[in-house]
């Protein structure tokens, strides 16, 4: 029994990963770190010394003593923090930058999220198609921060002249940011042949993929010569629109590999990916850890759009290889999914499967 009420240890993560997350915007826009810190980092700080001074532990003695703390696998926090949905062998930070642990809980706070850069360039560009009735521009927006996280400047200058991507040149623009100097060695940043991503150099000259979803880390795809200038999507944007964008395009290329049409990002972002002559919607996660998600789709449930016959929840395989028991925590987690006739969680394979079935008639 801990001295303090249970929803302390839940509010503490929450502030932390919050302030980690506002820390490292304001490094990036003004490249130094001003006190006061971000109010939510200091709130942690305040909340998780009270809490360690009143078990006997070690409180942390400074806000970057409890980014170091951040640091460290969450199992070997000297404070234990009793919290679902964090695994002992969690970071918060990693490699000096919010983790895709951190970034999941953050944006379980309302005002964190609005500061996130995924959500505002996204409401920006859904905004403006929607003003000029343009879905396609839209879909052209989306398919080129999937296809393309990472390329040079001469090659986002010729994608900016595409067309269907004029209405949104300035939002693609504002998506990219010059590559970090460690991307770069011998003249040139290499682009990881599993996500798209590049590939960063670590404390021995090797080049290493540190994305957190990779199918495949160790091949690579390009280079980019440095002299030309390389540009990157910002780590939000990476987590999350270009990695559950990958899943979505798999299951396009898989169900269109069996003759069968597929809308992605229907009607404005009414879902992810829509089969021609089937209304089963699907929304795709590629969330780490399925507690986590779980308590996202209880605070912001799927809602398939009008006329859905069904709809699902589909998790991206990086997330459920070798997780059998993914897809089931998550449904135990969130109760409008155990009560729900008419929503599934699946895999992907499981999508594509009974997609397939039922076009072929197998299945009603």
């Amino acid at each position: 029994m801990s001295p303090w009420p249970a929803e302390w240890d839940d509010v503490a993560m929450r502030m932390l990963a919050s302030g980690i997350v506002q820390l490292a915007e304001q490094l990036r826009s003004e490249s130094t770190v001003r006190i006061p810190y971000p109010v939510p980092l200091q709130r942690a700080l305040d909340r998780i010394s009270a809490m360690s001074l009143a078990v006997r532990a070690t409180p942390p003695r400074s806000a970057m003593e409890l980014l170091e703390w951040a640091s460290r696998p969450f199992g070997q926090w000297p404070l234990r923090l009793r919290v679902e949905g964090m695994d002992a062998g969690e970071v918060l930070v990693a490699h000096g930058e919010p983790s895709k642990a951190c970034l999941e809980w953050a944006v379980f706070s309302g005002d964190v999220e609005a500061e996130v850069r995924e959500q505002r360039l996204l409401k920006a560009v859904l905004d403006k198609c929607r003003a000029h009735d343009r879905p396609d521009a839209y879909v052209a927006f989306r398919l080129l921060l999937v296809q393309r996280p990472a390329m040079s400047e001469r090659d986002l200058t010729l994608q900016l002249a595409r067309p269907e991507l004029a209405l949104t040149a300035n939002e693609v623009r504002a998506a990219y940011r010059p590559a970090p100097p460690e991307t770069t060695l011998g003249g040139y940043a290499a682009v990881c042949g599993g996500c798209r991503n590049l590939r960063m150099v670590d404390g021995r000259g090797r080049r290493v993929c540190r994305e957190w979803d990779c199918p495949d880390p160790v091949s690579e795809a390009e280079r980019l010569p440095a002299a030309e200038g390389v540009v990157w999507l910002s780590r939000e944007l990476r987590m999350f629109i270009a990695g559950p964008g990958r899943a979505e395009l798999r299951i396009v290329r898989a169900l269109e590999d069996k003759g069968i049409r597929v809308g992605l990002w229907p009607d404005f972002d009414a879902c992810d990916v829509l089969p021609e002559g089937l209304a089963w919607p699907a929304d795709v996660k590629s969330w780490g850890n399925p507690v986590r998600l779980a308590r996202r789709l209880t605070e912001r449930p799927f809602r398939p759009p009008p006329g859905s016959e069904r709809g699902f929840v589909v998790i991206a395989k990086e997330q459920t290889s070798g997780r059998p028991d993914y897809v089931r925590t998550v449904v135990r987690r969130c109760q409008w999914l155990r009560e729900s006739k008419h929503i599934a969680v699946v895999t992907e394979q499981t999508y594509v499967n009974r997609v397939v079935a039922r076009l072929r008639g197998e299945v009603r």
